[in-house]
């Protein structure tokens, strides 16, 4: 200990930098030269455990060792990680821990935890000027803010099946309010038509947002939802589609990635929707509301759908440079026509899934045929696409006969990119190049590059 004891101050703080909550604080209480140095060193304070760890103490011991650092001493992460569902013994002991980290001048905290119904955060976390992140999860209950709410410094927020009440006024827009510098937000596990709320998504700051709907929700009825976010430039949103969306402020977006799912009288069973069907959402502003977009990833086949059904609402896409489009064999192609014609200077398409054909007959390779959504392929020939992308081409007849057309009608076309299984026999593979290079090109500058993918890799 002594030859520890002689070491340079700098060299004893590197040493620190490594320790636990728990071991520095026991080195204090060894050295009172180490408990000096202890000040501003603690840089993680961590503690993770699951349904396997048989010795509850644990979680106790971890707390205690927090509480017992010295009072000068600063965690800048503190993260606690805890899937048992019996937290209700230590519940006050982590609040106590919690309001004595928010004074340490902690700058990342997370908290993913098995919350039980009325267990409540400290009101200490939603003042606190140091936050700069901040992640809640799983199962908390939001219902009320303290009057003096306000994260100063807090720029990235991540709520993890959180839900929220307005029984003291909204307290998710009290949330939004209080972080007046926030620039990203991230929602996962989000079922908000069980929230009481005030259905706005409102920020003058915000530039990335992310929500993730629970999609395994029996029933969907939501009246609308606002986004009021004139600042924002990302957007990566899954959801069911309310009835409406009466606000939308995106006009800064450059990049949205959408999977969103109209229902039929407020279910969605997993199948695609008929002409005929009774629509219970409508996603017309949301879609005019990324007229500036340069990059859009309709990224499922339940998007195309919905962006088919309301066509109508499709602006003008000036600025779209990319475009990638999620597709299902089962799928007409009925949205892209409609799509491609509203951006007149794309640059990029981008079609993940497999060419659309339409089987008459289970005889798959003699009875395939174009389907007829996109018979006259005349959309084609004004589209201004250089690159061509299809990540996942099988080589059947129909397919060829989809490919033919693309090549034929891109006037613009300099590489086409076809995604063709690894696991496929050797000579089939090289059949289907083969089948794919004679085709007639309508582009002379068009090259055609082939790529190896496994089917699990296929979808991002």
């Amino acid at each position: 200990m002594d030859k520890i004891n002689n070491l340079p101050d700098e060299i004893i703080c590197h040493i620190v930098s490594f320790l636990s909550a728990k071991e520095a604080a026991f080195a204090s209480v060894l050295s009172k030269r180490w408990r000096n140095l202890l000040f501003n060193i603690i840089s993680s304070a961590e503690f993770n455990v699951n349904d396997s760890v048989e010795n509850p103490t644990s979680l106790s011991d971890f707390l205690n060792g927090v509480l017992a650092l010295h009072p000068s001493s600063r965690i800048r992460n503190f993260s606690l990680k805890c899937r048992k569902r019996d937290l209700r013994p230590h519940y006050a002991l982590v609040k106590r821990c919690l309001r004595n980290v928010l004074k340490r001048g902690v700058l990342d905290l997370k908290l993913n935890i098995e919350a039980e119904q009325g267990d409540a955060l400290p009101l200490e976390v939603f003042t606190c000027k140091t936050l700069v992140k901040l992640e809640l999860g799983t199962g908390f209950e939001i219902d009320i803010l303290p009057e003096d709410a306000l994260l100063p410094s807090l720029k990235t927020l991540t709520l993890d099946s959180v839900k929220f009440y307005d029984r003291y006024g909204c307290a998710f827009q009290k949330l939004l309010s209080a972080c007046p510098v926030l620039v990203e937000l991230v929602m996962r596990e989000v079922e908000w038509e069980h929230w009481k709320w005030s259905r706005c998504v409102s920020s003058p700051t915000l530039e990335r947002l992310t929500i993730s709907h629970n999609l395994l929700a029996d029933e969907y009825y939501l009246e609308s939802i606002t986004f009021d976010i004139p600042s924002l430039t990302y957007l990566d949103y899954v959801d069911f589609i309310p009835e409406a969306y009466p606000i939308v402020n995106l006009d800064s977006v450059v990049e949205a990635k959408l999977s969103i799912i109209l229902t039929v009288e407020h279910n969605w069973n997993g199948n695609f929707i008929r002409d005929d069907a009774l629509i219970t959402g409508d996603p017309t502003n949301l879609i005019k509301g990324l007229k500036n977009v340069e990059i859009l990833n309709l990224s499922s086949p339940e998007t195309t759908e919905a962006f088919y059904f309301f066509r109508g609402a499709i602006p003008v896409y000036n600025n779209l440079q990319h475009l990638s489009i999620a597709t299902d064999n089962e799928l007409c192609w009925k949205a892209l026509p409609y799509v491609l014609q509203s951006a007149p200077n794309l640059k990029t398409l981008v079609i993940r899934g497999l060419l659309h054909c339409n089987v008459n007959s289970e005889t798959y390779d003699d009875e395939e045929t174009v389907c007829e959504c996109l018979s006259r392929y005349s959309f084609l020939r004004s589209c201004p696409v250089k690159f061509l992308e299809i990540t996942e081409y099988g080589g059947t007849k129909g397919e060829l006969e989809q490919m033919k057309h693309f090549l034929e009608k891109l006037k613009c076309l300099e590489l086409l990119k076809v995604g063709v299984y690894a696991t496929e026999p050797e000579d089939k593979l090289l059949h289907l190049k083969a089948n794919v290079i004679k085709l007639p090109k309508s582009s002379r500058k068009c090259k055609i590059r082939f790529e190896y993918v496994q089917p699990f890799l296929i979808w991002d």
